[in-house]
C-alpha cells in the first residue's frame, strides 16, 4: 500500500494546520501507520510518538507503536535520501536526526554538502550586501563633498567659516578614500566568492 498518495481527512487537516498533537477525535480515528509515514516523510523524529501518547492518554487511548514505527520507517525512506539531504542542507533547514541508521549516512552526506553550498552562498550574499552599503555611503559622501565645495566658493563667508569647511572637506575626502578601498576589496572578494559558489554548484551532482 502506498501512503504517499492517500490520507484520511482527519490527517489531511492535521498536516495543513502544521499541528503535531492530537485531539480526542484524532486519537480515536488515527491510522498510526499513516501518521508515522507522514511524520517520517516530513523529517520528524520517531520520538514524536511520545507527544501522541501524552495526547491520547487523556482520552484513554494507546497509540499502536509498531504500526507507527513501520509507517515512520517507510516515510523516512523517502525523506532520508542524499538528494533530499542536499536540498535540506542548501536550504539551511534544521535536521532532527530523524533518519534511521539504514538511511542516515546517505542523508547526512547530502546534508553536509548542502550546508557547504549554503555557506558559500551566504558568504557571497553577505559581501554583495556590504558592497551595496558601501556604494550608498560613497554616494552620500560625494554628495556632501559637492555641496561643501559649492559653499566654499560662495560669497560672504568669513575666514573662519572657510577654514571650517576645508577641515570638514579634508575629513570627508579621507573617508571617501577609505570607502573606495573597501569597495574595491569587496568587489574583488565577490569575484572570488562567486567563482567558488559556481564551482560548488557544478561539483555537487544531486
Amino acid at each position: 500500500m502506498s501512503y504517499a498518495k492517500t490520507y484520511p481527512l482527519w490527517l489531511a487537516a492535521l498536516v495543513l494546520s502544521g499541528c503535531s498533537s492530537l485531539d480526542q477525535a484524532g486519537c480515536i480515528n488515527a491510522d498510526w501507520r499513516t501518521l508515522g509515514f507522514e511524520d517520517g516523510i516530513k523529517g520528524r523524529n520517531e520520538s514524536q510518538i511520545r507527544q501522541y501518547r501524552q495526547d491520547c492518554a487523556k482520552h484513554g487511548i494507546t497509540p499502536d507503536l509498531d504500526a507507527y514505527r513501520a509507517g515512520h520507517f517507510e516515510g523516512s525512506a523517502q525523506f532520508c535520501t542524499a538528494k533530499n539531504g542536499f536540498a535540506q542542507g542548501s536550504g539551511n533547514h534544521s535536521y532532527q536526526n530523524s533518519c534511521p541508521a539504514e538511511f542516515a549516512s546517505a542523508f547526512t552526506a547530502g546534508y553536509r554538502d548542502g550546508q557547504t553550498l549554503y555557506q558559500a552562498r551566504s558568504q557571497l550574499d553577505g559581501a554583495r550586501s556590504e558592497l551595496r552599503k558601501v556604494q550608498q555611503e560613497l554616494q552620500q559622501l560625494e554628495k556632501t563633498i559637492s555641496q561643501l565645495n559649492e559653499q566654499l566658493v560662495a560669497d560672504g563667508l568669513s575666514r573662519e567659516q572657510r577654514i571650517k569647511i576645508r577641515d570638514e572637506l579634508a575629513k570627508l575626502n579621507e573617508s571617501l578614500g577609505q570607502a573606495n578601498l573597501v569597495r574595491d576589496e569587496l568587489a574583488a572578494a565577490i569575484i572570488v566568492y562567486q567563482n567558488e559558489f559556481s564551482r560548488l554548484q557544478q561539483h555537487f551532482s544531486y
